[in-house]
């Protein structure tokens, strides 16, 4: 008899977990509270415009195709993916722009006109990359995390040293391209993680090389198709998804866990329990005092939250096709390194960087003909630093719609038919985010691969982890490989008939 694990929660890493475990032979059933899969990646409608909530970033399609085929399965049964081109324009203060492309060519020949040197710096840096993505990302962002002392490895630190991973993502952008305008566009996925470059490590360089190598992409019917294909192969797989089904606490009894309380009172037992819940809330939501290991209070307190984001999601009258899909305007304010202004807890009101998506260009379904959907981000302090939201969210909405002029959204409120805006507070009653920072933890050095907390619980047996706090950390590309992670820690706890026998 296979054994049966609970899985809390149906976003991406539940769903990509719950596809690695069935395939090796559990019985799997996820608890989902919301009325559809996806977690923070389930969208939302307003009237006929539909928009993605979570991710609008799709990097390295192998790590899909992995995921599927592991299972048996062709990724592309389920999801239909397009090429970016470009794969974001970046917007700077001096209303200059850089394509990033992973048209290489075509970057260097924009790369020239903001420096001659720029195009052999590039060059060099992309060789270095090649190399750093084979010694970085199968042993740290594709393995199951180690102890501390587990990557003391004095050849893989050899290996590590000539990257210098001690440097800040901006020291090490900086080495390279002396314009300050490159180091941020190059540096700026350090916003994946709710950081500022200059509080970031260098390793997250291989985001970026990531973004030009393998492109980015976006999934036809937008990362909420994405994640109704994830919920599809889970269920072809046999994994049960019980949606509607809101969990009041997980029973965890003689030191293991032993199932769920269901909000209706009801409990569901089982052999072990996958936690795909914000960490934060969960922590203090979902587990018994008893059970909640390190994680006190006291110890939430002191642990580094991400920033959160104010959110617009607009319908509009009118299509951009002129615009890419995805832009963002750094504004002077990016280049302020103190403390504060890095990790996002002071509310920018005069001059917000921000982001926007256009998805309408590539996928028409989700607005009527001839109109659009906008996706606009700004980072925002999280709920830890005190802004007052029913004061400050109709002038800031009034600040973003007259800011999305610099990215050639002209005149936008005027075209504006429907609309759902997010504040910190939004991310914390709706999705259940702790603090409202939604990516989670953040990446500091004390808060690094094994610093984050683990997959396997610690505080109760046969209780894991899976999402953005534990490692490799925050963001859809890093879950799915943590999603891979968890079933292998699983797989050595709770060894299924048909792992044992491929084993031998």
């Amino acid at each position: 008899m296979s054994q049966k694990i609970l899985i809390v929660g149906a976003g991406p890493g539940g769903l990509s977990t719950a596809m690695r475990l069935a395939s090796a032979g559990y019985e799997v059933s996820i608890y989902e509270a919301a009325d559809r899969v996806g977690g923070r990646m389930r969208g939302l409608s307003v009237g006929d415009y539909h928009f993605d909530t979570g991710p609008t970033i799709l990097q390295v399609p192998r790590v899909y195709e992995e995921l599927f085929a592991t299972c048996g399965l062709n990724f592309y049964d389920y999801v239909t993916l397009t090429r970016l081109d470009p794969n974001t324009r970046i917007k700077f203060w001096d209303n200059t722009h850089l394509d990033l492309s992973s048209d290489l060519a075509s970057f260097k020949q924009q790369l020239a006109t903001f420096g001659a040197d720029l195009p052999e710096a590039f060059d060099r840096w992309y060789i270095e990359h090649l190399r750093k993505d084979v010694i970085g990302y199968g042993p740290y962002l594709g393995s199951p995390v180690r102890s501390p002392l587990g990557y003391l490895k004095p050849a893989e630190i050899a290996a590590a040293l000539p990257f210098r991973p001690w440097e800040t993502l901006y020291q090490h952008f900086e080495r390279f391209f002396p314009d300050e305008r490159l180091v941020y566009a190059m540096g700026y996925q350090a916003k994946y993680l709710g950081m500022h470059p200059t509080a970031c490590s260098s390793v997250f360089s291989l985001v970026t090389f990531l973004e030009f190598h393998y492109g980015i992409w976006h999934p036809k019917g937008g990362f909420r198709a994405l994640a109704g294909g994830l919920a599809r192969a889970a269920q072809d797989l046999g994994v049960q998804i019980h949606l509607n089904s809101p969990v009041r606490q997980v029973v965890v009894e003689e030191g293991k866990a032993r199932g769920l309380l269901l909000a209706d009172g009801s409990r569901v037992m089982a052999d072990a329990v996958v936690i795909n819940a914000d960490f934060g809330h969960a922590v203090q939501n979902l587990l018994p005092a008893h059970a909640r290991g390190p994680y006190t209070d006291r110890k939430l307190d002191k642990m580094e939250f991400s920033c959160s984001t104010f959110m617009l999601y607009l319908g509009v009258d009118r299509r951009w096709e002129d615009l890419p899909h995805h832009q963002l305007y750094l504004s002077e304010n990016i280049r302020r390194h103190d403390p504060m202004w890095a990790k996002s807890a002071v509310l920018d009101e005069e001059n917000p960087s921000f982001y926007v998506c256009n998805p309408t260009i590539v996928d028409p379904a989700n607005a009527p003909e001839g109109h659009s959907t906008l996706f606009v981000l700004v980072p925002i302090p999280n709920l830890r630093h005190g802004v007052d939201w029913s004061t400050k969210q109709a002038p800031y909405r009034e600040r973003i719609l007259r800011q999305m002029a610099k990215l050639g959204y002209e005149d936008i409120e005027r075209h504006i038919v429907a609309e759902q805006c997010y504040t910190a507070e939004s991310w914390r009653d709706e999705h259940r985010t702790h603090l409202g920072a939604v990516f989670n933890l953040i990446h500091s050095w004390n808060q690094l691969g094994p610093l984050r907390p683990h997959i396997r619980h610690n505080g109760a047996k046969n209780l894991y982890w899976i999402g953005g706090a534990v490692h490799p950390g925050s963001g859809l590309l890093t879950i799915l490989e943590a999603a891979k992670s968890a079933a292998h820690f699983i797989g050595e706890d709770l060894p299924t008939l048909q792992r044992t026998a491929h084993l031998v």
